[in-house]
């Protein structure tokens, strides 16, 4: 049975997902753009992964948007 944390990393994903094609991005753009891996972005946009406050930063400073956008929390 998932927990909050698991169901929070899935909407997560999700929401990073739709951000990134909103922005006509692919992953490997949105990776250069967020100075992290391709495989990073996959393991985040499918809900594997909790990311760090820096890749926070860096995923929303890459999307041109806030924090709170970014995680859903308005």
């Amino acid at each position: 049975m998932p927990t909050s944390d698991d169901k929070f990393l899935i909407e997560f994903g999700a929401r990073l997902q739709k951000l990134r094609t909103a922005k006509k991005l692919s992953t490997r753009e949105f990776a250069y753009k967020a100075e992290i891996s391709h495989s990073s972005v996959g393991r985040l946009e499918a809900g594997e992964t909790n990311p760090t406050l820096t890749t926070l930063v860096k995923l929303a400073e890459a999307l041109e948007i806030d924090m709170n956008t970014l995680t859903g929390k308005k």
